[in-house]
């Protein structure tokens, strides 16, 4: 039997209802394609940048020395396990030209695999004089401009380096190594920092051994970046490596000396003969020394710059030092572990935030299709009269489910696979240099969203038809009787009651009399307000933290790095560099190191060891202080105080042990003392005194922090340029620049609070439509009664609209608390290791949240007034008798 009739019924129902169905599609769609699309955005952003270091082949590992790499040394890379290729290659800090631009220039060769070059216009290097410029360089040079090298000594000191000083640009090129747009790394010239890249033929370099050697491995090769398997492998191939070049620092030590051995004896010989001639000038005849006597000042000034410069090289390697080792690996280019952790953020707040918009939108569709089947009672009673089974009856809702979940899932996860990833990379897309956006399906997020939209429709459907159908055909074939009315708890308030008109005390029966209704409403209106709320809440949270950290807990101005074997000359020539400053108004040393934090069930962390000098003059330069009370927390020399997320991370309280670990696997226990607020990083803030007494050794004051009046940009890149020319630095950092880069960093989330906003805003316009809709539709009868009784449509859409009105400000109050524990949860979820968001809420976002909630109330009543005058009276009150 075909039951042609019973399927024509079931499309008919789907035209008839056009409104509810696109309700349900609608709630569908957004709730799969917000899932779908906040979940697949941070895996797609991961995905992207690791095809693009794929295709470019950028480097696993960098290794260099302080006094460079020889080819044995290169050669002893080759044998390392698992080695794929090894690329030497030179690289070195210059000035352009006269516009004081710091340039990182490195080698170019074409036979080199690693590090390719992405040609944005021009071409790559192919003879000596060509340059190819990085591409945040093409509004100040064009194709074919001239371009001179300068460096911080003479131009004969750079012509030692390079071929030739003068270059003409041929190309702008972007480089996997710098996928940041804004820096560049640092620089041991100038201000500290550079400001782009170069690269030159390999030819052009004249530099006698290698500055640095790019590593990639086999087994690397088809695994994706900052995957864990990736990070694994890295990691033991950092210690092969390491292992590899144990030897090379006292190797390379006595090579250097006996090379600078060999050059000395040379040099002594040099000398002894001008001491010889000069001797045998003296013993000739008087008049003889009078013609020779041009020759012989000559010879004698000579011979002391000889001998300046004798005792300048034998000092020289008198201090020369153990060589260093460092083997870095792909999270030290400038943007590579920033990128990570913003893909990391995004995928933190997606495994939160819309599970709960999904939620709501489960639920509303739930109460739809439950109201739907119990529209269709006196149907389902005429179908079984009639004959038909249960399956049969049960297959119009089944199907008008299942279509609406399917479409809709379709249409959620084509959206919300395309459309969401593209807007929140798109964002991102400011801070960084990667390609277009490598959008991928992902069958889990897929299955888990039909098989959701399914329950809230399909299943639905199903369970309130059983219900229905339980019931024997007469039963079914008379409307449900009305409830009966009953006092409300209002009435027995009588001194409210009796102010109260006629059309408020309806409103209130009708609001006490439908509670199931209510709940719902308030519930739905509450879910969304919460969302928009914690959509403003997290965009206060992300905005207030970089003003925070940078300016108000640290509190210095500029923290420089010391090297720890400067000797006396240069400490004290920087000591008359900063005391010269008139602007500088202080300055603290600090002993900085980091370790790491260990416990059981957390992930070990990098920890920043904090040792001031003074400990009275801390305040003036980092804030330390509870951030519940702001109580000021001070050192002393029974433990230490570490920030809040270290303490939070392995559950620590004051009196409790944390364990560190240094470098050399040595544990250590340190006592806490006090917690500290704190948003960026983790430290450990103690005296020296008691730095001694954990570690059993005093503490190198490696750090100096810095307070000045002039906060003025172009000063700063003055005084870094002295600071770097000092020998005895090794690093200068800003507070300006490192609160300006992570504040844009965070400003790029702003995209995505906004997502999350208009998404929230979206869903609750729709949760609104429904939720009114049904009111309406179960409340037919009532409406048109009541238009037979003289209401004119205004004051019929007033009757409606008063009752909706007071459950959407009841589900604005209980939403804005809902809220606040939503966006809690959403921030300790999304919050890295290293991170704390600040869990504030600005009062301005409480009231845009509300708003927003108001004004689609307002819209949805709009709506329905024009659907309220179109209700046929006579129809509405004819009886199914």
């Amino acid at each position: 039997m075909k039951k042609r009739a019973l399927w024509k019924d079931i499309f008919r129902e789907i035209r008839h209802t056009k409104a509810r169905f696109i309700s349900i599609f609608a709630i569908i769609m957004l709730g799969v394609s917000f899932f779908s699309g906040i979940k697949s955005a941070g895996p797609d952003m991961l995905d992207t940048a690791g095809t693009f270091y794929q295709e470019t082949r950028l480097m696993d590992l960098k290794v260099q020395t302080n006094y460079g790499l020889t080819k044995d040394n290169i050669d002893l890379l080759s044998d390392v396990p698992g080695i794929d290729e090894v690329q030497p290659g030179y690289s070195a800090d210059v000035f352009s030209g006269d516009n004081a631009l710091i340039l990182k220039v490195h080698s170019y060769n074409s036979d080199k695999p690693l590090n390719q070059y992405s040609m944005i216009e021009g071409r790559l290097p192919e003879d000596s004089g060509e340059i190819v410029l990085d591409d945040k360089l093409a509004g100040k040079y064009a194709l074919g401009d001239k371009i001179t090298f300068s460096g911080a000594g003479t131009d004969a000191e750079l012509s030692n380096n390079f071929e030739t000083l003068n270059y003409t640009v041929v190309g702008f090129v972007r480089s996997p190594q710098f996928i940041e747009k804004s820096t560049r790394g640092t620089s041991g010239i100038g201000k500290g920092t550079a400001d782009a890249f170069a690269a030159i033929p390999e030819s052009d370099f004249k530099l006698p051994v290698y500055t640095e050697a790019y590593l990639s491995f086999k087994d690397t090769t088809g695994v994706k970046a900052y995957s864990p398997e990736y990070e694994g492998l890295i990691e033991q191939h950092t210690k092969s490596v390491e292992q590899a070049m144990s030897s090379v620092p006292e190797a390379r030590l006595a090579e250097m000396r006996a090379e600078g051995e060999k050059e000395l004896s040379s040099g002594r010989g040099k000398v002894a003969a001008a001491e010889k001639q000069l001797a045998d000038l003296k013993r000739q005849p008087e008049v003889v020394q009078q013609g020779q006597a041009a020759n012989m000042k000559a010879i004698a000034d000579g011979l002391v710059s000889a001998k300046a410069e004798l005792a300048a090289g034998e000092q020289k390697l008198a201090e020369l030092g153990l060589p260093k080792v460092y083997v870095t690996d792909r999270s030290a280019n400038p943007g590579y572990a920033e990128y990570k952790d913003n893909a990391d953020r995004l995928s933190a707040i997606a495994s939160a935030f819309p599970v709960f918009f999904f939620l709501i939108a489960a639920l509303v569709s739930l109460t739809t299709m439950t109201r739907m089947v119990e529209e269709h009672r006196l149907q389902i009673g005429t179908l079984k009269a009639l004959g038909y089974g249960n399956r049969d009856i049960m297959a119009k809702f089944l199907v008008y489910g299942t279509l609406a979940s399917l479409t809709a899932s379709v249409a959620g996860l084509a959206l919300g696979f395309t459309m969401f990833p593209t807007i929140i990379y798109n964002a991102y897309s400011s801070l960084y240099n990667l390609p277009d956006l490598i959008k991928s399906f992902y069958p889990s997020y897929s299955i888990i969203s039909i098989i959701v939209a399914l329950i809230c429709t399909t299943l639905t459907a199903w369970i309130a038809a059983r219900v229905e159908l339980r019931s024997n055909s007469s039963v079914l074939m008379r409307p449900k009787a009305p409830k009966s009315g009953q006092r409300i708890l209002l009435e027995r308030v009588t001194f409210v009651w009796k102010r109260l008109s006629f059309v408020q005390k309806v409103t209130a029966r009708n609001l006490f009399r439908y509670k199931q209704r209510m709940f719902m409403t308030v519930f739905g209106v509450a879910g969304c307000t919460a969302l928009i709320l914690t959509g403003f809440g997290l965009k206060d949270s992300i905005g207030s933290i970089a003003p925070q950290q940078f300016g108000t807990i640290m509190k210095y101005d500029a923290l420089v790095a010391l090297h720890e074997d400067a000797s006396a000359d240069v400490r004290d020539a920087y000591e008359q560099l900063i005391t010269g400053e008139s602007t500088i108004t202080g300055s603290l040393s600090v002993a900085q190191e980091t370790m790491k934090a260990h416990g059981s069930g957390v992930n070990d962390q990098d920890v920043h060891m904090f040792i001031p000098a003074s400990v009275d003059a801390i305040s003036d330069y980092v804030e330390l202080r509870d951030r519940v009370s702001g109580e000021k927390r001070t050192l002393s020399d029974e433990g230490a105080i570490i920030s809040e997320k270290l303490a939070k991370l392995y559950g620590l309280e004051p009196g409790d042990q944390l364990n560190v670990v240094d470098k050399d696997n040595e544990t250590f226990k340190i006592k806490v003392i006090g917690i500290t607020e704190n948003y960026v990083m983790h430290y450990v803030y103690m005296t020296p005194a008691y730095y001694s007494s954990v570690f059993g050794q005093e503490p190198v004051f490696n750090t100096e922090l810095l307070n000045y009046t002039t906060h003025d940009k172009a000063w700063e890149d003055k005084f870094g340029e002295k600071l770097t020319d000092n020998e005895g630095v090794a690093a200068v950092s800003f507070s300006s620049n490192v609160g300006t880069a992570f504040d844009d960093t965070m400003k790029s989330m702003d995209v995505v609070t906004l997502v999350l906003i208009v998404s929230a805003a979206a869903l609750a316009f729709v949760v609104l439509y429904n939720l009114t809709n049904i009111n309406v539709s179960e409340r037919i009868r009532e409406l048109s009664t009541i238009k037979v009784l003289g209401f004119y449509d205004k004051e019929v859409t007033l009757y409606i609209y008063r009752e909706n009105m007071l459950l959407s400000l009841l589900g604005i109050v209980a939403g804005s608390g809902l809220g606040i524990i939503l966006h809690s949860f959403v921030l300790n979820t999304a919050e890295l290791d290293a991170t704390m968001f600040a869990p504030i809420i600005k009062w301005p976002s409480y009231v845009y949240a509300a708003l927003l909630t108001l004004l689609f109330s307002g819209i949805v009543m709009a709506f329905m007034h024009i659907k309220l005058k179109r209700i046929h009276m006579i129809e509405a009150l004819k009886s199914v008798e």
